[in-house]
């Protein structure tokens, strides 16, 4: 009965929490693509997909949900969301199955509705939550079909589904796979080695069709990528953003938040009697671990990555705490991780400081109210180009500024939805009583692009962003001497 009253109830908070401020932020880069697919037909979405590097079925997903709901924002969002309230649900069924403690169940599940971290993920019109409900929920049936066998088909559904997903979700499923092991050497049974071994089966099979372009995205990313290399404060800060999200805090605090992480984790393996543990252990140690081993030759790590594992972190915690002996400790310390992710939510929020950071939805505000039919918009840098685009209603078509065509452009750039005529390659051949507007950001290490001496500034407007990193963008408007 207790389920029935809270488990509504934790869901509930963590949706509100979910849809707080959730339009504020303006849509950034990597939204955009999401925006920008499901508006080609299917067959190109599909052929855009492959050019990129993620899988396709978040894209698919929302494609659908697009045709119910609409693509406006808060409808893009509203899609992340509702798999992050059902995540919650999950990790409940998880816990539940796993430990057979419906009062533990519950405190997971209020652990994750809380978690800054995934409530950070659940903000963007991406893949995050998808992949986090489908991790969560493929545990539970994993946990389900070493009782029942009828459950090894779904399983086998689940893990196809996660790595359709995102390619992270590839390290979690390991991390289920080698529990798997451990819990068969433990009991010595061969009917669920059969039944298992034709989940992970069904899973590769139903996964074959996109092998080939897994494959050639693997050698993309291999060949150029993005992210910054490892440093050694990685980890841990990794570790903090698990349980506190946010943009990152001093290293003195990280070192000092690594000890007492590596402490709990120590606590939970010496406490924890059920087998089950070595599920959320594992859930949390390979993905971090693969991805340590898999940057030294390619730079793959990513703190957002891990809010698939984080899942497992944040069980973790709770039931470390849960199994306390003393009464005042168990619920004290379960009183102060519940409401230090409360207030570690707010303050994420508070820094962001959104009022004052309209971002990209104010300056194409402005320009879809003042561009002109005969004037030019030039975007300067690619990773406000995308963005534009889905906020644009001028009667103007943009161009992105660019010293080469899109066959030379890295692919990281977005040349999956790219082409020679978004370009502009020779921008400062205007002619003569043009009007032209520049978009540019100080963001992502962007500045303003050189001006030709005959380019008059007839104005000027810059709109903040949030997070700090997406800087300012500008709108800066010039009539051609």
């Amino acid at each position: 009965m207790m389920a029935y009253i809270f488990l509504p109830l934790i869901m509930a908070v963590g949706a509100f929490m979910r849809y707080y401020h959730n339009t504020a932020i303006a849509l950034w880069h990597d939204e955009a693509f999401s925006a920008l697919y499901i508006r080609y037909p299917w067959l190109e979405m599909m052929q855009r997909i492959a050019l990129d590097v993620h899988p396709p079925l978040y894209y698919l997903a929302l494609r659908i949900w697009s045709m119910i709901g609409g693509s406006g924002l808060l409808s893009l969002r509203l899609f992340s969301i509702l798999f992050g309230v059902l995540t919650v649900w999950a990790v409940y069924l998880f816990v539940k199955a796993a430990f057979e403690n419906k009062s533990l169940a519950l405190l997971a599940a209020a652990a994750v509705a809380l978690n800054p971290f995934q409530i950070q993920y659940a903000l963007e019109a991406r893949m995050y939550t998808l992949g986090t409900f489908l991790v969560a929920i493929s545990s539970y049936l994993l946990v389900r079909a070493l009782q029942n066998k009828k459950y090894w088909f779904w399983y086998g559904v689940a893990v196809a589904a996660g790595i359709y997903t995102h390619y992270y979700v590839f390290l979690s499923v390991a991390a289920q796979g080698l529990f798997f092991l451990l819990w068969l050497l433990k009991n010595r049974k061969l009917k669920p080695l059969l039944y298992g071994t034709g989940a992970y089966l069904l899973a590769l099979l139903l996964y074959l069709p996109w092998v080939p372009s897994f494959l050639t995205q693997i050698s993309r990313v291999e060949s150029s990528y993005w992210i910054p290399p490892m440093n050694k404060w990685s980890v841990p800060g990794t570790l903090w953003k698990m349980i506190f999200g946010g943009q990152g805090v001093r290293n003195s605090i990280l070192a000092a938040a690594t000890i007492v992480s590596v402490t709990v984790v120590i606590y939970f393996i010496k406490k924890i009697h059920n087998f089950q543990k070595w599920h959320i252990l594992l859930g949390c140690a390979i993905p971090v671990a693969a991805a340590v081993v898999l940057s030294m030759r390619t730079n793959l790590y990513l703190d957002r990555y891990f809010v698939f594992a984080s899942l497992y972190f944040a069980i973790l915690i709770a039931l470390a705490l849960f199994s306390l002996n003393s009464r005042f400790w168990k619920f004290g310390l379960v009183g102060v991780l519940l409401a230090g992710s409360v207030f570690a939510f707010l303050k994420n929020w508070d820094d962001l400081a959104i009022l004052n950071k309209p971002g990209m939805a104010a300056a194409a505000k402005y320009l879809n109210q003042t561009v002109g039919q005969g004037d030019r918009i030039y975007v300067g840098s690619s990773f406000i180009f995308f963005t534009f685009k889905y906020y644009n209603q001028t009667p103007v078509r943009p161009l992105l500024i660019s010293d080469r065509p899109v066959s030379d452009i890295p692919h990281f750039s977005g040349t999956a939805i790219l082409t020679d005529q978004d370009l502009i390659l020779d921008y400062k051949n205007a002619r003569k009583n043009d009007t032209i507007w520049l978009l540019w950001t100080t963001g992502f290490g962007g500045a303003k692009p050189d001006i030709p001496a005959n380019w008059r500034q007839i104005e000027e407007h810059g709109y903040e962003d949030a997070p700090g990193f997406k800087g300012a963008i500008y709108t800066t408007k010039y009539k051609i001497n």
